[in-house]
């Protein structure tokens, strides 16, 4: 599977204390403090906005490291990193589905360029190339564009029959969009899964999992029985998935995006029939033809 260049990089990364990562979360703390741990799609970001520093290693504070953790019982080192091996502390390297796993994250600090270097510390544990790819959430997902379904109705023109079925239905059609997260180009494709109807009378809404078919193999539709003006309201959920550049696999997105659209005033009428002599077309005078 083909993966982004950058999530190979294992090489030292510098960052002054005049640079500001631009992870989804930053890290920075005093040094000889805690790291603060991070996960590996925030790490990755961090690196990555550390080799666009290109800062001179003669003011470095601190710099970062993917390594392995090797022959140590802890997450702290007091020498350097090196080596392939797995790990001593009794975690687990992850199967990444025939794909390498991503070395640990580490960090070390000094308060000035003259001092010593603190211990490095481990700040992201082992993870998979998957891993190191933004998340597209459902906050994210609800903030795109989706064009909210239009309501078609049968009969159309402007007035239903008491009594009667109103049927209603919707297009079903995906919509895909193309977006940027944290850099990252993104597809996204937003499926119709659930209508729920909004008849706006004394009835229960009603939720289907079908867009609704023209007559006559209709299967959603509301009986009106009382005359008067109403409209129709349709609720829409949907359901996403996305692909980021560079990698092949599509995802869920954890969570769903609901759009809501409305009919134009209509009129619920009443009709009765009446028997009349002649064809109230031709004769509509007639009794019986008002």
């Amino acid at each position: 599977m083909k993966r982004p260049a950058a999530i190979a990089l294992s090489a030292v990364f510098l960052l002054v204390a005049f640079a500001a990562p631009s992870a989804a979360r930053s890290y920075d703390g005093t040094a000889g403090g805690d790291a603060v741990s991070v996960t590996a799609f925030e790490g990755e970001q961090a690196l990555r906005a550390y080799v666009r520093a290109a800062v001179s290693p003669r003011i470095e504070l601190y710099q970062l490291r993917r390594a392995a953790l090797c022959n140590v019982t802890s997450g702290t080192l007091e020498s350097d990193i090196g080596g392939v091996c797995a790990p001593a502390d009794g975690s687990v390297v992850p199967n990444c589905d025939g794909d390498p796993p991503v070395q640990p994250l580490w960090r070390r600090d000094r308060a000035l360029p003259t001092d010593p270097w603190q211990p490095w510390r481990m700040i992201a544990g082992w993870s998979c190339p998957d891993d190191l790819l933004p998340t597209l959430t459902a906050e994210d997902f609800r903030r795109l564009p989706i064009v909210p379904q239009v309501i078609q109705m049968q009969p159309d023109r402007g007035w239903v029959l008491v009594n009667k079925e109103t049927i209603v239905l919707t297009d079903p059609a995906e919509q895909t969009f193309r977006t940027d997260l944290f850099g990252y180009g993104i597809d996204v494709i937003a499926t119709p899964t659930q209508y729920t109807w909004d008849f706006r009378d004394e009835s229960t809404h009603l939720t289907t999992d079908s867009p609704g078919h023209p007559y006559p193999g209709f299967d959603v539709f509301h009986v009106y029985d009382q005359p008067g003006t109403t409209a129709i309201s349709l609720t829409t959920t949907w359901s996403g998935r996305y692909r980021v550049d560079g990698d092949g696999t599509w995802r869920e997105v954890v969570g769903t995006a609901e759009t809501t659209s409305t009919t134009a005033p209509f009129e619920i009428v009443e009709r009765r029939s009446h028997l009349v002599a002649e064809d109230c077309n031709q004769n509509p005078d007639q009794p019986g033809c008002g």
